[in-house]
């Protein structure tokens, strides 16, 4: 998960080349600023989506809106105010808690030794957020 600046062509694009390996498989809903991913990806996928939602048995993108409302619920029941400076680290934290859910038990040993091989890095610049996407 990372931000993005803007829901545009031209940032999509950016997030794309810079997030995608040639060989992913790439599932859309067919909004158009997609459509440059067949030019990254091995294999695209451009479902369309329209009216979709409105049929209850259907649940083809059901666990990507299930993923985002986690998300906003995890983000916005931990933290007091959400800084748009911040949102990197909370996406990333966001997505250890994830990628770790059934290791909650070695969670904290994968912390102590990343931190035991991380560089030490200065105050300020460890405040400093992190660059979009």
């Amino acid at each position: 998960m990372s931000k993005i600046r803007s829901f545009t062509s031209a940032e999509i694009n950016r997030w794309i080349v810079k997030h995608l390996h040639d060989d992913c498989i790439v599932t859309t809903d067919g909004y158009r600023p997609f459509s440059r991913v067949c030019e990254v990806v091995d294999l695209h996928h451009s479902i369309n989506t329209e009216g979709i939602y409105n049929d209850p048995d259907n649940t083809l993108f059901h666990w990507v809106n299930t993923m985002i409302g986690n998300v906003k619920r995890a983000i916005h029941g931990t933290y007091h105010s959400v800084s748009s400076k911040h949102l990197p680290r909370y996406l990333a934290e966001f997505s250890f808690r994830f990628n770790n859910r059934f290791h909650m038990g070695s969670m904290i040993d994968r912390i102590l030794k990343q931190a035991t091989q991380t560089n030490p890095l200065p105050h300020h610049r460890l405040k400093l957020a992190e660059e979009w996407g």
